[in-house]
């Protein structure tokens, strides 16, 4: 059976769509600045990042990003945005699981981790669906919303 998702490496043609997402988004990241598209054009030419466009079933609906990928332990570390009218659909465990499949079998990883921050109940709990588990948590890295949050490291073998 097809998955309904494609993962596409994401070209420069994608910035403005990452963009829309990451910035509206942006106080559920570690890094909550926000950027304008020629920022975003600079950091892609010079930091080329591993970033993935999602499809589902035809329709860009979000980005994978991907970082300190180890070839040594198979580890790579994973996040995902989605556009926010894709949000709440139930598509991002499933986009998960298809990800990590792509993952596995066609980049060889075995091990993936991800930082989640704390007041992101919703990704925490996905990640715990997910079959993640909590391996470390530092206190007190952010504020958001008036309140300090916690960064927290979460694991899953494939």
């Amino acid at each position: 059976m097809t998955s309904p998702f494609v993962f596409t490496p994401l070209t420069e043609d994608d910035l403005p769509f990452l963009l829309e997402i990451r910035n509206e988004c942006r106080d559920s990241l570690h890094d909550n600045r926000e950027f304008i598209l020629p920022e975003c054009r600079a950091w892609f030419r010079e930091t080329r990042p591993e970033f993935y466009l999602v499809r589902h079933d035809g329709k860009r609906i979000g980005y994978f990003r991907t970082s300190n990928r180890d070839a040594a332990s198979r580890s790579i570390y994973v996040g995902a945005d989605l556009h926010p009218d894709f949000r709440g659909l139930g598509l991002a465990r499933p986009a998960y699981a298809a990800f990590f499949v792509v993952l596995r079998i066609e980049q060889g990883v075995s091990v993936v981790t991800l930082e989640v921050l704390s007041h992101n109940t919703v990704a925490y709990g996905l990640y715990l669906k997910l079959g993640f588990t909590e391996i470390e948590r530092t206190r007190a890295v952010a504020v958001r919303g008036g309140r300090l949050v916690d960064s927290i490291v979460m694991l899953k073998s494939l």
